[in-house]
């Protein structure tokens, strides 16, 4: 049975509301315990695209709202559209990267903590679920898979260019995750239970095109079962 066009709308709203709320409390947790400094928040992928969803949900709340009371559907601009599928695919790469290469790092205490389960878990997959079930892309618009590599690619810049320019991260990493670190693995070396950069790089492509082609495999097929 479909829900009515008005209880769409609203169980819509309450999701992206609940994703940006959750997104505010993740960020506020990890900067209040640092004392209300912004320190190195914003050099980690997970964090930035937490705060990038944030500002996403922001953005279609808005247009969502100013449909509503204008009785109609609000047109977002192109732009929003391309970032909506860009940023939700990317945030499901914190998710997956985090559970499959950084999980078995951390402490249990980390594991459990609320900060923890908002940045990795919820924030990300409401982002997803709600992609997949309120997106109708333009005819003759669909996303493209490769558009999911924007938000890792242009982070593998921006970190490196932050490594060459001598940032340095914890004890003295030159990138903020193992496989970005190209002093302790280098760039295309391979052995010794180490992997060069470059290899990494591709796996974690390789990763994000089969996320981005789920989500838009589950978008579309819930369109049409619609």
């Amino acid at each position: 049975m479909r829900p009515e066009p008005g209880r769409g709308v609203s169980l819509s709203l309450a999701l992206k509301a609940l994703t940006l709320l959750l997104g505010l409390v993740g960020q506020a947790l990890p900067f209040a315990r640092s004392g209300f400094r912004s320190g190195a928040q914003l050099l980690y992928y997970t964090n930035i695209t937490n705060v990038l969803i944030i500002l996403l949900m922001a953005a279609l709340l808005y247009y969502a709202l100013r449909a509503r009371k204008a009785g109609g559907q609000a047109l977002q601009p192109d732009w929003l559209n391309l970032a909506r599928f860009a940023l939700t695919a990317g945030i499901l790469l914190t998710f997956v990267g985090f559970s499959l290469l950084l999980l078995p790092r951390m402490g249990p205490a980390y594991l459990i903590s609320a900060e923890n389960l908002l940045v990795h878990y919820l924030v990300p997959l409401l982002a997803g679920l709600d992609y997949t079930l309120y997106t109708r892309p333009k005819a003759g618009r669909p996303p493209h898979a490769w558009q999911g590599l924007l938000v890792p690619f242009l982070y593998a810049v921006y970190v490196t260019a932050l490594s060459f320019l001598g940032l340095r991260f914890h004890q003295g990493a030159t990138a903020p995750y193992f496989f970005l670190d190209a002093a302790q693995n280098g760039w295309l070396g391979a052995g010794q239970g180490r992997l060069g950069v470059f290899w990494w790089l591709l796996i974690i492509a390789a990763l994000q095109l089969a996320l981005s082609r789920l989500l838009i495999g589950l978008n579309k097929s819930l369109r049409q079962a619609g």
